[in-house]
C-alpha cells in the first residue's frame, strides 16, 4: 500500500460555543434536574429554561445560587454570568451546588439605593449640602468613569489574635483603606489594606 494513498480522517472539532455540559441544578425543595445546556450558558439563561420547564411565573425574581457548602458560603449568579466559568472558578474537588431560588431582592438595589448605601455611608464629589438622592445615586454607581466612596464601621480580627477590633474603612476607587484614628478620612491617618 502506498503511503500516499491513504487518507487519514481527523475527527471534526467542535467549536467552544457549541460544545455541551451537563449540570445539575436544585430547586428549593432540595430535589435536582440535571440538564444539558452549552457551555456560554449565562445564569439567566438557565433560570428562564427552569422557569419554562416549571411552568413558574416569570417575574424577573428567579435566580441561580453558586453554594459552597464547605465554606458555607452562598453567592447570587449575576444574570449575565457564564455558569461554566462560575463553576471552573470554584474547583472541581470542592462540594459546589447551583440552586434555582426566587430572590425578591434581585433588583431592589436599582428601586431603593438609599437602603443599601445611607447617606452617611457614601461621599459624592458632587455632593451638594450633603443630600443625594436615590436617582443620582444610582447613576454615579454605574457611571464608570466616577466612583463614589463607601465608608462605615467593620469588624476586623487579625490572624494572631482571637478578638475582633472595630475600624473604621473606606472604599475608594484605588483600594480598601481603614482609618488608624477614629473616622477620619484624611489620607495621612489611613493605611491601605487591598489595592485595587
Amino acid at each position: 500500500m502506498n503511503f500516499h494513498a491513504r487518507r487519514v480522517t481527523l475527527p471534526a472539532i467542535t467549536p467552544l460555543c457549541l460544545q455541551k455540559r451537563v449540570i445539575k441544578v436544585y430547586d428549593e425543595n432540595n430535589t435536582s434536574k440535571a440538564v444539558e445546556v452549552p457551555t456560554d450558558v449565562t445564569a439567566r439563561d438557565i433560570c428562564q429554561l427552569f422557569v419554562m420547564k416549571n411552568h413558574c411565573v416569570d417575574d424577573h425574581s428567579w435566580t441561580l445560587i453558586d453554594h459552597l457548602a464547605q465554606l458555607g458560603l452562598e453567592r447570587i449568579i449575576e444574570d449575565h454570568e457564564y455558569v461554566m466559568d462560575v463553576q471552573s472558578g470554584s474547583g472541581m474537588d470542592t462540594d459546589c451546588r447551583l440552586y434555582f431560588r426566587k430572590n425578591y431582592a434581585k433588583y431592589e438595589f436599582f428601586k431603593k439605593p438609599l437602603d443599601f448605601f445611607p447617606d452617611h455611608m457614601v461621599s459624592i464629589s458632587t455632593e451638594t449640602n450633603g443630600i443625594v438622592d436615590s436617582s443620582e445615586l444610582i447613576e454615579t454607581f454605574l457611571k464608570s468613569s466616577t466612583c463614589p466612596e463607601i465608608h462605615g464601621h467593620l469588624h476586623v480580627k487579625e490572624q494572631s489574635k482571637k478578638s475582633w477590633k472595630k475600624f473604621y474603612f473606606v472604599l475608594r476607587r484605588s483600594g480598601l483603606y481603614f482609618s488608624t484614628k477614629g473616622t477620619s478620612k484624611v489620607s495621612k491617618t489611613t493605611d491601605r489594606l487591598i489595592k485595587n
